[in-house]
């Protein structure tokens, strides 16, 4: 069998094996709703007193955080999830000759089209709950994408280094709470901060989207950037793990 029929067996496995999960399929309905409804009237609550650094409306930022937040996490934990489950299997399968490339690029496709999914719910939700129409729908879900597939591939590399589902669950949750934070635009922080924060980028690309109907063109490459640094980082650390017996 060729690598790449190998890789696309890998992803067509990993897949069916998430959709026929009950509770994945639940999280995935459920989830971004409930995000996007909290955060957007939660923000709405407050009084226009100067307290978020923000000139937009809190209850569509409150509702834009709310799905960043949400593709994100879930992402992160399904990516989690798959690398927890996939630890001995792939193991076996490079003592029988699969390559660890292989084995981690079924991974990392997995990820996209788990992401793309996700974030498709998420961009549906948001056009659906907020009150005034998306001014770009695909940037918004390309932005949305990329919150997933860089959440998607942290949670291979926590999966990787900290294999426990509730704890490796908690840090991420926690992570992309702090993460969404500093990637809202609500408080004054540093540039030189929030530059980092691997949602901010993905963020502002929704951001503008949903509100000016434009390409925030100078977040694009920092956005992908993530991408490829987590990417580089989850291979290098899985194709240890994979040679030494699924130790990190």
């Amino acid at each position: 069998m060729s690598g790449s029929r190998r890789i696309s067996a890998g992803v067509r496995a990993s897949t069916l094996s998430f959709f026929r999960e009950p509770l994945n399929v639940a999280l995935l309905l459920i989830l971004p709703a409930l995000s996007i409804q909290i955060y957007g009237v939660s923000l709405a609550q407050f009084p226009e007193l100067g307290l978020f650094d923000t000139t937009r409306p809190l209850e569509i930022t409150g509702r834009i955080t709310g799905a960043v937040f949400a593709t994100g996490a879930l992402a992160g934990v399904l990516g989690l999830f798959q690398m927890i489950s996939a630890r001995n299997a792939d193991r076996r399968l490079s003592i029988c000759g699969f390559r660890s490339s292989e084995l981690v690029g079924s991974r990392f496709a997995t990820v996209l089209v788990v992401s793309i999914v996700i974030s498709a719910v998420a961009a549906v939700t948001l056009g659906i709950l907020l009150s005034t129409p998306i001014g770009a729908p695909v940037v918004a879900f390309a932005g949305l994408v990329l919150a997933g597939v860089v959440y998607g591939l942290l949670g291979l590399l926590v999966g990787t280094v900290l294999p426990r589902e509730l704890e490796g669950s908690l840090v991420l949750v926690v992570l992309a709470d702090v993460d969404n934070v500093f990637a809202s635009g609500l408080f004054d922080i540093d540039e030189s901060i929030t530059r980092f924060a691997p949602l901010s980028h993905p963020h502002e690309i929704v951001t503008q989207a949903v509100v000016d109907g434009t390409l925030a063109t100078d977040h694009v490459l920092p956005a992908l950037a993530h991408v490829l640094v987590f990417a580089l980082l989850g291979v290098g650390v899985y194709s240890f793990t994979v040679a030494n017996g699924g130790e990190a």
